[in-house]
């Protein structure tokens, strides 16, 4: 067996770290593009360390929810943490933040038990017949890679052509939101707020990423681009019928659009291993238009969560502003009405036209809006100067309320509602030039409502703040002149101050204090927008259904009758109402474009691999190096004790359906020693950790070269691998100098391979849990970086 060698000796030590908590051996992911481990410890936190031990950022668990999975997206831009109450984080690498939560399907109960991240190339036929590339070639080279001769007659496809174009770096970025719940903090900072609508580096052009998340009933609920739900299916569908069937491992291919799961089938103790074929049809059916799709689909997802959270941050900021001034007005209304027998409304305008003051709005003016002076003549004269305490709390309420709201409309809602219409638009198109929009599921008439309902916002929007700036006007001289009524009704009639603040009334613009008594003060229009309605209104509501045809026309007439005429009969749809329904629209269209999608979906036969449960199991696919990629071999390796079985599943691909062609196996036995877990590196090597009681190594296997077994019928394959001669493999591990002889503290516990080209390394847990190690397999210089304690205090938390 000259494909096997030890290599602990020829291993470069990186970093070693110790921890203050044992680590879950079971919950380790190492990036795959960066030099990042993420790490579960056992009082269920997440911490990610770079290579030199200085922690990033982490996932701060208040619950102590038991960590199920975590799974990096195959660029390393997100970290995934599964919980085992059902939620799933989806967490930015560049800023520490949760920028999105999956929930699971609301028919499942059940916890998780597989969480695995792929990405495929949507259109590998660009490659041509005689593309080639390397064992070692990763996603980014397949991306990257010269889609070789070009044709000397180019055919162009104009609306396909259109389609490929990107203007969103174009648009202006949105504004930061303020700080509100833990759901929506992305949006509160620039860094995770980039990182969802402007980042960096765009690779969705030509691959579609695909969530798979298992649960212990059976359930497979898949996702694609980060968070574009797809829906569930159970593996009670598979072909051979399983009971009480889970996945517990997913391999995948970036050019190979089947993807495998390894499921176990039966109750706790008796449960059989099956390898299971996942055809996604949708791949190869939607072609490069499944990434514009998906991505475009999730980016409106992403801005509905940013209109909602404007719209909420609206209705706070308009609604403290109204708080003070009505706790202010309650006051003397209720006075006026016990003694004067009017209202506050009535008082001001009185007050205003003809100069008199009733005395219990004297009162009020002087001991509740205006500081309590002494009676002192000489403090009386410095009144103007003396901070009016009542008075100046009401202004900057109002004032600020007014310029926030009016902030959020032009920076935040607007920008907000034109990206909004031009993915709309882009879906739009698509819908219209595709010879079948039932391979996309897009319908264009529900785009076109979509898109009305857009314009009755901007509608909406603009209302909003063309009556912030009226209405601050009108506020900014009512404030004006309560401020010169607070002075006149505080000031001694016969003292020669007096004189000069009557001459101050002459500056006042009385239209626009009448004009806000009359309005604003009591009834804002602001209100009606945001749907903020008093008790006595009984008006009926829009009706939203009986809208045959487009709701803008009818909106806008409805709307320019309510500007020029009284109040209308029924109330106008809001700000809340509008978005509502936009919402409503949106989710039936991803709900047609995943329905449409979920029916390319399909489970392949089963192949029966082995008849218990082995201890470590370790799979990988490898695609001939050579387009079309219609053939795939997976390997999967199983260790029980001190045996190793390797299976080699060979699947051919037509028209997306995958079907077996041959299934090999090689059965090997390392006598004398304990294998503690296998890993497969590349497409050429596995690696073996295996201990002794003093001392342990780590072996590679060059698994391509063994001499594999073949089975004539899968059905066999299990008795043949029971009846098969296992091929002995002596172990030396009296060489120290290659191995690790520190004894059974550092035996090793778990190993996490990151096979990045070039960068490929290794992290070996011993078996204290306390400690863990990095090795580079291709003799890397470690990353700069600062001490192994700091703690850049990243941290998402979540639960109360």
């Amino acid at each position: 067996m000259n494909q096997m060698e030890q290599i602990a000796g020829d291993l470069a030590l990186l970093a070693e770290k110790f921890m203050h908590i044992g680590v879950n051996p079971e919950h380790l992911a190492y990036c795959p593009t960066m030099d990042l481990l993420a790490i579960a410890t056992l009082d269920q936190q997440v911490h990610v360390y770079r290579i030199n031990g200085q922690r990033v950022f982490g996932l701060y668990n208040k619950e102590n929810s038991k960590i199920c999975g975590l799974a990096w997206k195959p660029n390393g831009q997100l970290l995934a943490v599964a919980l085992e109450h059902g939620l799933i984080y989806l967490i930015s690498a560049q800023t520490g933040k949760t920028v999105h939560q999956i929930r699971r399907p609301a028919h499942v109960k059940a916890t998780i038990c597989c969480l695995g991240w792929a990405v495929n190339v949507t259109d590998v036929s660009k490659f041509g017949q005689n593309s080639s590339f390397p064992d070692s070639a990763g996603f980014e080279d397949l991306l990257n890679a010269d889609p070789g001769p070009v044709p000397s007659i180019l055919s162009t496809d104009l609306p396909s052509d259109l389609a490929s174009l990107d203007i969103d770096d174009s648009l202006p970025k949105l504004s930061i939101l303020p700080a509100g719940n833990a759901e929506d903090e992305v949006f509160s900072s620039r860094a995770s707020l980039d990182a969802i609508f402007h980042p960096a580096k765009r690779d969705s052009n030509g691959s579609a990423d695909v969530l798979l998340v298992g649960y212990e009933d059976g359930t497979i609920h898949l996702s694609i681009y980060d968070f574009f739900e797809i829906g569930s299916f159970n593996l009670s569908d598979m072909p051979q019928k399983l009971d009480a069937s889970k996945a517990i491992q997913h391999c995948w291919h970036s050019c190979f659009s089947s993807h495998i799961m390894l499921v176990l089938s039966g109750p706790t103790g008796q449960a059989h291993l099956y390898f299971v074929p996942l055809d996604l049809l949708l791949i190869p059916s939607t072609g490069r238009y499944l990434s514009l799709l998906a991505s475009k689909s999730t980016q409106l997802q992403n801005i509905l969560r940013y209109i909602r959270q404007v719209q909420s941050h609206i209705y706070s900021e308009f609604k403290a502003c109204q708080d003070l001034p009505t706790r202010f007005m309650g006051n003397i209304e209720e006075a006026l009405q016990e003694k004067s027998h009017c209202s506050w409304v009535h008082a001001a305008y009185h007050l205003v036209v003809t100069g008199h003051c009733y005395p219990e709005v004297k009162e009020w003016l002087v001991d509740e809006l205006g500081e309590r002076v002494n009676s002192d003549p000489s403090i009386v004269m410095r009144l103007s100067l003396i901070d009016i305490q009542g008075h100046k709390r009401w202004d900057k309420a109002v004032s600020t309320g007014y310029e926030n709201v009016r902030r959020l409309v032009h920076e935040c809602l607007l920008p907000a509602l034109e990206r909004f219409s031009v993915i709309i638009s882009r879906l739009r198109g698509l819908s219209r030039f595709q010879e079948s929009t039932e391979t996309l599921g897009l319908s264009t008439g529900e785009l076109d409502d979509a898109f009305d309902t857009v314009s009755c916002l901007f509608l909406v929007a603009h209302d909003i703040q063309s009556s912030c700036s009226s209405e601050l006007l009108q506020f900014t001289a009512f404030s004006a002149w309560m401020k010169l009524e607070i002075e006149i009704q505080a000031t001694d009639p016969s003292s020669t101050s007096a004189d000069d603040t009557a001459e101050k009334d002459g500056m006042l613009d009385h239209a626009k204090v009448l004009d806000y008594i009359q309005g604003p003060m009591h009834s804002s229009r602001i209100l009606e927008l945001l749907e903020i309605y008093s008790l006595s209104d009984a008006r009926p509501g829009w009706n939203f259904a009986a809208e045959e045809k487009l709701m803008y026309p009818s909106f806008k007439n409805a709307r320019k009758a309510h500007m020029t005429g009284g109040a209308p009969k029924i109330r106008l749809p809001g700000l809340a109402s509008i978005i509502g329904r936009l919402d409503a629209q949106c989710q039936a269209t991803f709900g047609k474009i995943a329905e449409a999608q979920r029916r390319k979906v399909r489970i392949g036969s089963s192949i029966l691999l082995a008849d218990d449960l082995p201890e470590r199991i370790a799979s990988r696919m490898v695609v001939k190096a050579m387009a079309p990629f219609d053939e795939c071999q997976t390997y999967i390796a199983t260790s029980q004790r001190n045996h190793l079985i390797i299976y080699r599943v060979t699947l051919g691909l037509r028209n997306g359906l995958s079907s077996t062609k041959t299934t090999s196996f090689i059965a090997m036995e390392l006598p004398d020693v304990t294998i503690k877990d296998i890993k497969f590196v590349d497409d050429r090597r596995l690696i073996i950790a295996v201990a002794k009681e003093t001392s342990s190594t780590i072996l590679s296997i060059l698994y391509q070269d063994l001499a594999y077994a073949t089975v004539k019928s899968d059905r066999d394959l299990t008795t043949t691998v029971q009846k098969s001669t296992s091929v002995k493999i002596t172990v030396d591990l009296s060489d120290t100098q290659r191995t690790f002889p520190e004894g059974l503290s550092w035996a090793p516990e778990r190993l996490e391979v990151n096979g990045r080209k070039g960068r490929r390394a290794l992290c070996i847990l011993a078996l204290d849990k306390i400690h863990y190690r990095l090795y580079g397999l291709d003799r890397p210089d470690p990353d700069p970086g600062g001490d192994d304690d700091d703690d850049n205090d990243n941290d998402t938390q979540i639960g109360p």
